[in-house]
């Protein structure tokens, strides 16, 4: 891992898919950084300090600084560090593509989700499959990962953990074949060995938190 020379901790939680975003990026910049932990039934004072409005993670410490939301900890991170792995592209349109489709997943997928861990609702299947077909190669960045694909790959553990302890039906192959390919090259990226649990860990987790239907 490159040696940025920077004083950068990471506070976390190891099931939430936010957090994985965030570790992510550092991993892909190649950023060293130290990770801390957090137990939100009992939060520590540093992450009351660090992110007193949302009092949540993940929170990433950049000299003594910290910057909260897992989307905007990747922007800051892609833009203090812009030397390696860019993540957003170059082109204004392109990366407007990005912060749309983000804001999309945020809003609609991550939503359909919660609904249905909650209270059975199945709609994460209708929302996965308009993520659109609209770049060659594995990734939404084509060859290698992109913003776009930072923000999706903790579903790529997150949706199968809830698919096989709640019920989820996701979209098919057939209805998102785009979504699938990532998926399947999110797997074999050596960040996600590190950045993402394994999906048994967290069916675990899940069980034990929401029960089986």
């Amino acid at each position: 891992m490159a040696s940025h020379g920077q004083d950068v901790t990471l506070l976390t939680v190891w099931a939430s898919p936010f957090s994985m975003r965030a570790k992510f990026a550092l991993l892909l910049k190649g950023i060293e950084h130290e990770d801390l932990p957090q137990d939100l039934d009992n939060k520590s004072k540093l992450l009351l300090e660090s992110n007193p409005v949302h009092k949540k993670t993940p929170v990433l410490i950049h000299k003594g600084k910290p910057v909260s939301e897992s989307a905007i900890i990747v922007h800051y991170i892609d833009e203090v560090w812009p030397e390696t792995s860019p993540l957003l592209p170059q082109d204004a349109f392109l990366r407007a593509k990005h912060r749309f489709w983000t804001d999309f997943i945020d809003k609609k997928i991550l939503d359909s989700l919660g609904r249905f861990v909650r209270s059975s609702d199945g709609g994460a299947a209708g929302a996965l499959a308009e993520l659109g077909d609209e770049e060659e190669g594995p990734f939404f960045g084509g060859g290698s990962m992109s913003f776009l694909d930072v923000m999706l790959a903790p579903y790529a553990v997150l949706i199968p953990g809830v698919e096989q302890v709640m019920g989820l039906k996701p979209a098919s192959r057939e209805q998102c074949p785009r979504l699938h390919k990532l998926f399947g090259a999110v797997a074999e990226h050596p960040s996600a060995k590190v950045a993402l649990p394994p999906i048994d860990k967290l069916k675990e987790y899940i069980q034990a938190r929401y029960g089986s239907k």
